[in-house]
């Protein structure tokens, strides 16, 4: 199969999403503030759609499930560390959370986008896939580590906007 058989061959809504990504990507490199809520959608997403994929993927058994949640909790160090040194700052009357400017959520973006699409035309192109193939196991782990990721970036924001947040912060240094 040619590179022009596979980008002829994805769906639409696989350019829609990577242009919505991307384009949320370009947004962190200018940084800015934004309320908790916000926030706490990109998390919910890739968490909710790596569940909806072991539920729904038939090959993906219980070693898929625990290498998302593995990929789950490493992601969600990784992404705590990141937060954690990100340099933000928290307005806790308004429940805001500003971020400097990073290429980082960019970076990871499409570090993802390019694993899962690889992961997902060599699926797609199979003519048999194995219960314990090394691309349904790898997809599960690259789902949970980029819902970690988000996750733990959340979560040290979320933290950071409660009251007793500073001790919080200062014992994970």
């Amino acid at each position: 199969m040619s590179f022009q058989d596979i980008l002829l061959g994805t769906p639409a809504w696989v350019w829609v999403l990577l242009a919505v990504l991307v384009s949320r990507g370009m947004q962190a490199l200018k940084g800015g503030t934004a309320p908790l809520a916000k926030l706490g959608l990109m998390p919910a997403v890739f968490a909710g759609w790596g569940v909806l994929h072991l539920l729904t993927e038939p090959v993906a058994g219980w070693d898929t499930a625990l290498m998302w949640i593995g990929g789950g909790v490493l992601g969600a160090c990784v992404g705590a560390a990141l937060a954690k040194t990100s340099g933000m700052t928290v307005d806790r009357a308004r429940r805001t959370v500003t971020l400097p400017g990073s290429a980082v959520p960019l970076v990871l973006i499409l570090v993802t986008f390019a694993m899962k699409f690889w992961i997902g035309v060599e699926l797609a192109t199979a003519t048999h896939i194995d219960p314990d193939s090394m691309f349904v196991v790898l997809n599960g782990l690259v789902s949970g580590t980029v819902a970690g990721i988000f996750a733990g970036r959340f979560l040290v924001y979320w933290l950071a906007l409660r009251p007793s947040a500073a001790a919080v912060l200062r014992g994970c240094e």
